[in-house]
């Protein structure tokens, strides 16, 4: 009975705002707009955070740990224990690992340096990495020719060298390079890979450079050759540490037992700092978080005032219907019917007034990103967002008129 009740006063409602098409659109007006202003703020904010995680997977993923050496002392000064203190090491890696060789996946290290890098066809003065095996799969490079570094390479300090897109390209203009001798400082080394071209650009518009462009530039050595034959650095000393960690929850607890371990390692001092990537991208994601209610609120005010314009009319057009009302309570309709039956009229035109908005939403968001460039990408919770508060707002103000219909008598005015 409920249901058929309910049937009969939707088929009723949909007659209504059939038959009074143009009233039923400025109605809606204020909840199209509300709507399409909502979800057009918040697919900006989507669209950016989409971006930015695939940025991070092409840079190698979320599930980082970095350490890297820290400025200490006052005024550039340096305590006797601070210089006695040998800086970021391989024993660091070494220690680190072994505190969850299971959770950990992987290391890598990285030792910068410049060198003269030559070959027969460039000579330039270049950044020279040096890394060990884990590097290239942590920071998202893939091979395209040769290999990259194995065990023995770093363990023995092999003069091997694997060269980005933009270095094997500025060194062997016509090809040929693998296998082919490079001379970087004074160590000639062999060209053992060649790393696959990485190409990113957060925005696709006219200008928007690659963002990878000095990823490409890289020359990689082994890491112990660039400390001990090119600086003759015997404590294997090194400018970065990046611990894979796949479970990003844990990263959290394995970086308070990092701390302590690179804290005795390091007599008590802070002369390393620790990145967890994923934090960093929490904490953009909480700045995106921020936008959205900016967005919605604006969205809300939309609403808002499309609401009051709804019942102004509702209340406007109530005294058209003052007889309709009348006839209905004289062959028995009760208030609480009246009551329902406004309340189901409003509530239908604005969910269609929503659907029509999130339609035009869809429309002005792909206009935007396509303005500046990015992917629209639009998550569904923006859309149930959207539809929620335009519901809300359609409910409450409904509510006065439809309290108002209630209220009349079957003689054609106010009930006592």
């Amino acid at each position: 009975m409920g249901t058929g009740a309910f049937r009969l006063r939707l088929e009723s409602a949909w007659t209504e705002i059939r038959e009074n098409l143009g009233r039923s659109s400025l109605q809606t007006l204020g909840i199209v707009l509300g709507v399409a202003s909502v979800l057009g703020g918040f697919s900006i904010t989507d669209s950016f955070r989409k971006r930015s995680e695939t940025l991070y997977v092409k840079l190698g993923g979320l599930d980082k740990l970095n350490v890297q050496p820290n400025n200490i002392g006052n005024d550039g000064t340096r305590s006797a224990l601070q210089n006695a203190n040998l800086g970021l090491r391989g024993q660091d890696m070494e220690d680190g690992r072994d505190l969850d060789p299971v959770q950990v996946e992987g290391v890598s290290v990285q030792r910068n340096a410049r060198a003269r890098v030559r070959s027969a066809f460039a000579d330039q003065e270049r950044r020279v990495l040096g890394i060990n095996g884990d590097y290239l799969a942590i920071e998202g490079y893939s091979i395209a020719q040769g290999r990259g570094f194995s065990q023995t390479d770093v363990g023995s300090a092999s003069a091997v060298a694997v060269l980005g897109s933009e270095a094997y390209q500025t060194y062997f203009p016509s090809g040929g390079g693998l296998g082919a001798v490079i001379r970087v400082g004074d160590v000639p080394v062999t060209v053992v890979g060649v790393l696959q071209e990485r190409v990113f650009r957060f925005r696709d518009t006219p200008g928007q450079g690659n963002m990878f462009r000095r990823k490409n530039r890289i020359i990689a050595l082994p890491a112990t050759l660039v400390q001990q034959r090119m600086q003759g650095d015997s404590y294997q000393r090194v400018d970065r540490l990046t611990f894979r960690i796949p479970k990003v929850d844990t990263i959290e607890a394995f970086a308070k037992s990092l701390t302590s371990v690179l804290k005795v390692n390091h007599r008590l001092q802070d002369d390393f700092r620790l990145d967890d990537v994923a934090a960093r991208e929490r904490k953009r994601r909480d700045t995106g978080d921020a936008y959205d209610i900016i967005f919605m609120l604006s969205g809300v005010l939309a609403l808002l005032g499309g609401g009051i314009v709804n019942v102004n009319i509702q209340l406007a057009s109530l005294k058209e219907r003052v007889r309709e009302v009348g006839v209905k309570m004289a062959i028995g309709a009760a208030g609480k019917e009246i009551f329902k039956e406004f309340m189901t009229e409003a509530l239908l035109l604005t969910a269609l007034g929503s659907t029509v908005g999130l339609g035009v939403g869809v429309a002005f968001s792909w206009f935007i990103t396509h303005y500046i460039g990015v992917p629209l990408g639009m998550e569904l919770g923006s859309f149930a967002w959207a539809f929620a508060l335009a519901i809300a707002f359609g409910f409450l103000f409904a509510l006065v008129p439809a309290w108002k219909a209630s209220r009349l008598s079957p003689m054609g005015g106010p009930a006592l």
